[in-house]
């Protein structure tokens, strides 16, 4: 195989990666193809925690026809015994003798020792075919086992002016239901959606996926002072609501009586919830994809920590004047300390604009490259 058929094949793995209708936390989505004389002969997606991942199901499609096959898959085979046996065992057995990869498998179980166990074997391998691509794809993965922490998504629907509500909190609709419907199939590709009380209190938010097809994800509620009224749509089952340690049982009963699981956590200096503690707290329940729907305020304090990693912002053509902005985060002194959105789409959906990208901090003290 040619390099440019090889960044061909391992495009084609991206793509069934990306438009997977499931959810694989804490496992990554994976893409795999495998291809005999140019041939796709196989092709799989790492199915839901605790299934076949993706090279096993490219592997079960090419059946017989796999031996002397090649095999583009976007992160390195796992080569440890999990809840499924190990990807490479299944790879030498079936005779695949050339294998691409995007990225390396960032788990210490892994982290190269998949690809030497199938050098080991007689397998050649190539390393980083697309690997701006795989990289980006396999972040929250990446974020989720180096720093323990989820891959945090900020997601504003806003006017041209940058505004989310009036000034009174109002905000339905400013967008079209052509991307209120692309917002509700973003919720199906995310672990969790989170907002805060305020949002919680002015919307009433049911956080959950009907405009699209998926399941629902986690809700999660900040909310310091469970304040929440145990009436709002978002409580009950499958849902977790990040309040104060030092609250009392009676305060936290009429919210822990809908079911919703109650995250303690320790206060920031301004009173509110630390969101270091709760993001380590989500992390530790599975929580690798995070979807922050809001408000304001909860945007402002993701981008000051720098704990916000994507933004996914949905503009539609109109203009409110004075309201509630979207990110009323301490601004900078110069546009060359503003942060950068990076990897960007821009695609029309109804008579909105989505913009979706990566989120890169200045370095202040240098105020030259992003971080």
């Amino acid at each position: 195989m040619t390099r440019q058929s090889d960044e061909h094949f391992m495009g084609r793995a991206i793509e069934l990666a990306k438009t997977a209708k499931h959810r694989t936390s804490p496992n990554p989505t994976v893409g795999c193809v495998i291809v005999a004389n140019g041939v796709v002969i196989g092709e799989g997606v790492t199915q839901p925690h605790g299934h076949a991942h993706a090279e096993i199901m490219a592997l079960q499609e090419a059946g017989p026809a796999a031996r002397g096959a090649q095999m583009y898959v976007t992160m390195e085979p796992c080569c440890h015994q999990g809840r499924t046996g190990p990807c490479t065992e299944a790879i030498i057995k079936a005779g695949i003798v050339h294998v691409c990869v995007g990225v390396i498998d960032p788990n210490p179980l892994v982290d190269g020792q998949g690809l030497v166990i199938l050098e080991n074997a007689g397998i050649t391998v190539r390393r980083g075919v697309l690997p701006v691509e795989c990289q980006w794809h396999h972040a929250p993965f990446e974020k989720f086992i180096r720093k323990r922490h989820p891959w945090v998504i900020l997601k504003a629907a806003t006017t041209l002016d940058g505004q989310i509500a009036t000034r009174s909190g109002d905000s339905k609709w400013i967008t079209s239901e052509a991307a209120r419907m692309d917002a509700h199939k973003l919720r199906a590709e995310v672990d969790g959606v989170l907002v805060g009380v305020e949002t919680a209190r002015l919307d009433n938010p049911k956080l959950t996926v009907r405009l699209a097809q998926g399941d629902d994800p986690v809700r999660i509620l900040m909310d310091s002072n469970a304040s929440i009224s145990p009436d709002a749509h978002l409580l009950g089952s499958d849902a977790m609501v990040c309040v104060a340690d030092d609250l009392s049982d009676e305060v936290l009963e009429p919210i822990e009586a809908t079911g919703a699981e109650l995250i303690r956590l320790p206060r920031a200096d301004n009173g509110r919830i630390q969101l270091d503690s709760a993001l380590d707290a989500l992390a530790a329940r599975g929580i690798v994809k995070l979807l922050v729907e809001g408000g304001g305020q909860v945007h402002k304090s993701f981008l000051d920590a720098r704990y916000a990693d994507e933004l996914c912002l949905y503009v539609a053509p109109k203009i409110l004047g004075q309201g509630r902005a979207a990110f009323p985060f301490d601004a900078p002194e110069t546009i060359a300390d503003a942060i950068q959105i990076e990897m960007i789409s821009v695609d029309p959906v109804g008579d909105d604009i989505r913009y979706r990208g990566a989120i890169r901090y200045v370095d202040v003290s240098s105020s030259t490259e992003p971080t």
